[in-house]
């Protein structure tokens, strides 16, 4: 997502005026009657939460827009699960949003750990394959590759369908 796509999302978000605690008060007990516009407008009032929240975390646009889908989430989640107002609503809601976002950059940084180690894993498996085809004149089994590298076979052939496929893609 572009940075002119973040700005156009905020500017869109800037004309719609934040609820008060009154006002989140008075929604609550209209959504408890029943009024499904409420839920609308407390989330829509509310969204400068998710939007304060998002903008206090470093990382571009990209993750801005995962922020905020992450965080209004959590804030829908939290307005349609609760029936009644009471004064630690907004704190309540701030926290859903933050929690959601740490779980989410949590994610990210699983998921960017784990695909570092497949990467070096990877390469360790060409180093081992290119050492073992200079010695013994021939391209490496899977079975030697594996033994050098005390992995399963079958774990080695996935490994390497992997990498099959990921130059595939490149082509």
């Amino acid at each position: 997502m572009s940075e002119r796509s973040k700005e156009l999302y905020l500017s869109e978000y800037a004309a719609i005026r934040p609820l008060s605690p009154a006002e989140n008060a008075e929604l609550m007990k209209r959504k408890a009657a029943g009024d499904d516009t409420a839920v609308t407008r407390l989330v829509e009032g509310n969204m400068f939460r998710v939007n304060e929240a998002a903008s206090c975390i470093k990382g571009g646009s990209r993750i801005f827009m995962d922020l905020v889908q992450e965080g209004s989430l959590a804030l829908f989640m939290t307005i349609t699960e609760f029936e009644e107002y009471d004064e630690g609503f907004e704190a309540l809601l701030d926290a859903r949003i933050l929690d959601a976002m740490k779980a989410f950059l949590e994610e990210e940084e699983e998921s960017a750990k784990a695909g570092q180690e497949l990467s070096d894993k990877l390469n360790l498996i060409d180093k081992v394959c290119e050492m073992l085809a200079e010695k013994h004149g021939r391209e490496a089994t899977a079975e030697e590759v594996a033994e050098i590298m005390q992995m399963e076979v079958d774990d080695i052939r996935y490994l390497m369908r992997i990498a099959l496929n990921a130059i595939k893609k490149e082509e």
